[in-house]
C-alpha cells in the first residue's frame, strides 16, 4: 500500500454523527442484550485502560505540583533538540486530568490535537519527526496485519507514534518511551523530575501523550468534581471516566479515550464531542443529566441507581477497576465484597491502605 493511499486527506478518526434518540429506543433497558456477556467481553471491547496506570514500574514516583512546570520545561527543551523540524510548542500540549490540581500527581497526561501535531497533514509532516517513507510503510503494513477493529488512519497514527517512541529511545539523553505500549493516539514516556531550582531529583515521572481531537481529549481525560461531605472521598477522575465507560459498554458501545464512542456492532464512531456523548448516554439510560453532572462520579452514579441495568453496569465497572491501579469508591465497596467471588475480583492492584486490601487474592 502506498503512503498516499493511506494518508490522502487524512482524518484521524472516522465517525458517523449521532442521529438522536429515536434510533436507540430499541436498545434501552433490559431488552438490549448482546450474545456475548459484557463481563467476558471486557478485554475485547473496552478501550485499553492505562488511565491511572504506570507502565514504567518502580522507576517513577509521584511529582510535587511545584515541580511539574520545571520538569516540563526541561522535557520540551530536550524533545525539541531531538526533533528540531517537528511542530513542538509546549503551549499546544495541554495537561489533562488532575495534573496540577492536586498537591501531587502520579503522572503527567498531555493532550494535543492531531492537526496541530501534524499541521501539514501526516503525509507531509511525519518526516519532520525523522521518520522515513520506507520505515512508515513497513511499520504500517506490519500493524495492519494485526489490527482487528482499527481503521487505516488509526493504524497510521499508531505506526507513527511507535516510530517516534523508538527514535526517542535511540537519540534522547533523558527521555525514555515505551513503544510496545503505544496505542492509536496514545504514547507513554518517562523523564527525570526537576525541582524549581533546576536540580535533577534522580527519579522519573511518567509523561504520556494523547493525540486526537482536543475537545474530546479534554473531556475524556477530565478530572472529577471534588466530593462533598457524605460522598466517597477516595475517587479520582478515572473513577468517573471508567464508570461512563462501563455504562456505554453495558449497552454495546466502546468508550475510546482518544477518539470517541464506538458502536461495537457497526464499528462506527457515534459520538466524539462532549455534547454527543452526553446525548447518547442520556438516551441509552433515559436520563437528563448535564455536562457538568457528567463530570462528577457521584452525580453519574446517582443517576443510574434506579435503572434496570444498574447491577450489570456495576459488574462491568468493577471488573475494569480490578485491572486498574485504583481503589474502589467507598459507596461501591459493599457490593464489591458481596460479589467478589461471582465476578472473579482479585483486588491485585488495590492500594495497601484500601478498606478492601484484606480481601486481596494473591
Amino acid at each position: 500500500m502506498k503512503i498516499k493511499d493511506i494518508l490522502n486527506n487524512f482524518k484521524p478518526f472516522k465517525r458517523r454523527k449521532y442521529k438522536g434518540p429515536g434510533r436507540l429506543n430499541r436498545r434501552v433497558g433490559k431488552e438490549f442484550h448482546r450474545k456475548k456477556s459484557p463481563i467476558k467481553a471486557i478485554c475485547e471491547t473496552v478501550s485499553v485502560i492505562y488511565e491511572g496506570g504506570n507502565v514504567f514500574g518502580g522507576n517513577t514516583e509521584r511529582i510535587d505540583r511545584e515541580n511539574i512546570q520545571p520538569t516540563l520545561q526541561r522535557y520540551f527543551l530536550e524533545l525539541k533538540q531531538v526533533f528540531p523540524n517537528a511542530n513542538i510548542n509546549p503551549k499546544d500540549f495541554i495537561p489533562v486530568g488532575s495534573v496540577g490540581k492536586t498537591p501531587t500527581s502520579g503522572d503527567i497526561d498531555l493532550a494535543i490535537d492531531a492537526t496541530v501535531m501534524f499541521p501539514k497533514g501526516i503525509e507531509d509532516s511525519y518526516q519532520d519527526w525523522n521518520i522515513t517513507p520506507p520505515q512508515f510503510t513497513e511499520r504500517f503494513d506490519l500493524l495492519k496485519k494485526r489490527a482487528r477493529a482499527s481503521s487505516d488512519e488509526q493504524v497510521a497514527v499508531k505506526a507513527i507514534l511507535q516510530l517516534i517512541s523508538e527514535y526517542v529511545n535511540e537519540h534522547a539523553p533523558n527521555i525514555h518511551m515505551n513503544p510496545k505500549k503505544v496505542q492509536p493516539g496514545q504514547a507513554f514516556g518517562m523523564f527525570p523530575q526537576f525541582d524549581t531550582k533546576g536540580k535533577n531529583l534522580n527519579i522519573g515521572i511518567q509523561i504520556d501523550w494523547m493525540v486526537g481531537h482536543l475537545p474530546w481529549l479534554e473531556f475524556s481525560y477530565g478530572s472529577v468534581t471534588p466530593p462533598t461531605e457524605g460522598q466517597s472521598q477516595n475517587v479520582k477522575g478515572m473513577h468517573r471516566t471508567q464508570l461512563m465507560l462501563a455504562m456505554f459498554n453495558a449497552q454495546g458501545y466502546s468508550f475510546r479515550h482518544v477518539y470517541g464512542v464506538m458502536n461495537m456492532e457497526t464499528k462506527e464512531i457515534e459520538a466524539d464531542t462532549p455534547d454527543e456523548a452526553l446525548n447518547l448516554l442520556n438516551s441509552l439510560y433515559d436520563m437528563n443529566i448535564s455536562v457538568e453532572e457528567l463530570s462528577s462520579y457521584h452525580e453519574l452514579h446517582n443517576a443510574i441507581k434506579d435503572h434496570p441495568m444498574y447491577e450489570e453496569v456495576l459488574d462491568v465497572y468493577l471488573k475494569i477497576l480490578d485491572s486498574s491501579r485504583a481503589d474502589i469508591p467507598e459507596d461501591m465497596q459493599e457490593y464489591w465484597v458481596n460479589n467478589q467471588k461471582k465476578l472473579g475480583l482479585t483486588g491485585k492492584f488495590l492500594p495497601n491502605d484500601s478498606n478492601l486490601a484484606q480481601y486481596r487474592i494473591t
